[in-house]
C-alpha cells in the first residue's frame, strides 16, 4: 500500500487528536505519526525500513538528539534533564529499537539498525544537523552515524560510552543479560524491564530485547566501528565517563578522547556507570558548557582543537 499527501486525524475520549502525516515519496515506509499533548511536547512516531520508531520533541532551538543507553528508554535515561535541555534547546529524545515505546518486530539488534534508524529520524524530520547527546549505546550510535554521515552532526557528547570491546569485556557485559538469571536474583529488575518494554513490545519483550542486546554486544568487536576510522569524526566529541564507572575505566575514557580529531574527556567524581547515578546539575553544566563553546556560528574547522576550547573546565583526565 502506497499512501501518498494523506492525513489521518483521530480523536480520543479526551479529545487529544492524533495526526498521521505520510510524506509524499516512492518509499511507502516514510510516514510520521505525532500525537499533540500540548504545545509544548509532542509524543509522535516515525517508520524506519524495519521499525516504528517513538520520539518527542520539547523546546525550541538549535536541535539537540537525546539517545539513551542499551536496556533504557527516554523515561529511564533522560526525562529528569529534558526540562533543562528544552529551555535552551529543541529537543528530540528518542527511544532505540525494541526499547519502550519503539517497537522491533524482527527482534534482531544491531549497530547498523541504530544508525538506520537515526538516518531515518534526521530524513523525515528534516534535519540537516544536529547536536547529539548519547548515554552509553545511545553515544556509541551517535559516533557511528556521525562518522558515516559526514555534516550530520555538529558536535557529539557521548556519556559512559564503552568503545573498546575486548573479548573479556564482551564476557562479563553479557553474563548480565540473562533473563532467567536477573529474574531470579534481581527480581525488581526484571520488573523494570517489564514496565519499560513490555507495553509497545509485549509481555516477553523484555526477554527478546535481552537476546538482542547480548547478539549485540558480541558483534560490537567485529561490527562496530574500528580505531582507524576515528579520525572520520569532523566534530567535537566530549567523551565523559565517572570515576567509579565500572564498565568504562578513565584510561578508555582518555584513549577515546585522544583518538578522537577534536576529542576531549572528562571524568566526572564519585559516579558509577548507571545514568540514574550521574548528579543531574554536573552534567547540564558540563553540557551547557561543551555545546556552547562547540556552537556551530564560532566554533570553525580552522578552530577544532582541544587546545583552542576557551571557556570549556578543562581537567586531567
Amino acid at each position: 500500500m502506497n499512501l501518498r499527501c494523506t492525513k489521518y486525524k483521530i480523536h480520543f475520549a479526551r479529545a487529544t487528536p492524533l495526526y498521521l502525516f505520510h510524506h509524499s515519496c516512492n518509499m511507502p515506509w516514510r510516514w510520521r505519526a505525532v500525537l499533540h499533548i500540548n504545545k509544548h511536547f509532542e509524543m509522535s512516531y516515525i517508520r524506519s525500513k524495519t521499525a516504528t520508531i517513538y520520539y518527542e520533541e520539547h523546546g525550541a532551538g538549535e536541535t539537540l538528539i537525546l539517545l539513551p543507553g542499551l536496556l533504557g528508554t527516554i523515561e529511564s535515561h533522560w526525562r529528569r534533564f529534558i526540562p533543562s535541555l528544552a529551555e535552551h534547546f529543541h529537543v528530540i529524545a528518542v527511544d532505540l529499537r525494541g526499547h519502550g515505546k519503539t517497537d522491533n518486530p524482527s527482534h534482531e539488534l544491531r549497530l547498523h539498525h541504530l544508525v538506520g534508524d537515526l538516518f531515518a529520524l534526521y530524513e523525515s524530520l528534516d534535519i540537516d544537523t544536529a547536536r547529539i547527546c548519547g548515554y552509553s549505546l545511545g553515544g556509541y550510535v551517535g559516533l557511528a552515524f556521525g562518522v558515516q554521515n559526514p555534516g550530520t552532526v555538529d558536535s557529539l557528547l557521548m556519556h559512559g560510552t564503552k568503545f573498546y570491546w575486548s573479548s573479556e569485556a564482551v564476557r562479563t557485559t553479557i553474563q548480565e543479560f540473562d533473563a532467567d538469571t536477573i529474574v531470579a536474583k534481581v527480581p525488581h529488575w526484571a520488573e523494570q524491564l517489564q514496565r519499560d518494554h513490555g507495553p509497545t513490545n509485549g509481555a516477553t519483550g523484555w526477554r527478546s530485547l535481552l537476546h538482542a542486546a547480548k547478539e549485540l554486544i558480541k558483534a560490537m568487536p567485529s561490527e562496530g566501528l574500528t580505531a582507524n576510522s576515528l579520525h572520520l569524526a569532523d566534530f567535537p566529541a566530549l567523551v565523559s565517563a565517572g570515576d567509579q564507572d565500572e564498565l568504562v575505566p578513565r584510561s578508555e575514557v582518555v584513549r577515546l578522547a585522544d583518538a578522537l580529531p577534536y576529542g576531549m574527556p572528562h571524568i566526572f567524581p564519585t559516579t558509577p556507570h548507571p545514568m540514574q547515578k550521574v548528579d543531574k546539575q554536573a552534567f547540564l553544566d558540563i553540557a551547557y558548557s561543551f555545546f556552547h563553546v562547540t556552537n556551530r556560528e564560532t566554533f570553525s574547522p580552522a578552530r577544532r582543537n582541544s587546545a583552542t576550547l576557551q571557556g570549556f573546565p578543562q581537567q586531567d583526565a
